[in-house]
């Protein structure tokens, strides 16, 4: 693995409360979002914002990533709309799910962009009410890190994501629990933590992915050094 530099495939795993988009309760498919974006960063306040963060479409049957990806990019071909799409996993009704995850769209083109993917051969859950649950989230997609400290990597296309490395990858219920117990230990710190890991040379590489707009390398140490001593712990 390069050590300043890392750009590769990888897999983001967070848990965020979902809902279905209320413009395609009676729509054409599945939609949902994140009622709740960063709930470890904004907590119950949803900050203002007239269009979604993150919007997840759920597709039919077991799509490839392979397939996934290749409609992205057919679909960007033809539609000169700029957004930001990837395949993902998602649970509903506890059962997982693929979807495709969409950044950057707005309310008002979901139905496009859905219709121009069935039209590369993508089908789609129909659209249904679904009651605001939690979720854990499975992103997969093409990350590109700069080393900016000792462990420590810079997200180079979000700003406000930074990865903190880790020696091993942690259940969900234990990334959770140490996570809550990071932040009653450490005062007047807030932080967003998902789990993600990258494909290296030599295998896998374990993180703990933090947004946080401050950019705080001092404070980003502190938080990996917790994470550290408490993995030591267990």
């Amino acid at each position: 693995m390069n050590d300043e530099l890392i750009q590769t495939v990888g897999t983001i795993i967070k848990k965020e409360k979902l809902t279905c988009v209320e413009h395609e309760a009676k729509g054409s498919a599945l939609v949902l979002e994140s009622l709740l974006p960063y709930p470890g960063y904004h907590g119950t306040t949803i900050p203002d914002q007239l269009e979604p963060d993150s919007l997840f479409a759920v597709t039919k049957n077991i799509n490839l990533d392979e397939k996934i990806i290749r409609s992205i990019q057919k679909v960007k071909n033809v539609l000169k709309i700029p957004f930001d799409a990837a395949p993902g996993t998602i649970y509903l009704r506890n059962n997982p799910v693929n979807i495709i995850r969409f950044k950057g769209l707005s309310y008002g083109k979901i139905s496009e962009v859905i219709q121009h993917f069935k039209d590369v051969g993508i089908e789609f859950e129909k659209a249904k009410k679904i009651t605001p649950y939690e979720s854990i989230i499975k992103i997969r997609k093409f990350i590109r890190l700069c080393k900016c400290s000792d462990g420590i990597y810079e997200d180079m296309d979000v700003k406000q994501y930074f990865y903190l490395q880790l020696p091993l990858l942690l259940d969900w219920d234990e990334f959770e629990e140490l996570t809550v117990n990071i932040k009653y230990n450490i005062e007047s710190i807030v932080f967003d933590a998902a789990q993600a890991n990258v494909i290296c040379s030599n295998g896998f590489v374990d993180f703990v992915r933090i947004y946080d707009e401050d950019k705080d390398i001092e404070k980003l140490n502190s938080i990996r050094n917790y994470y550290l001593n408490a993995i030591e712990n267990l």
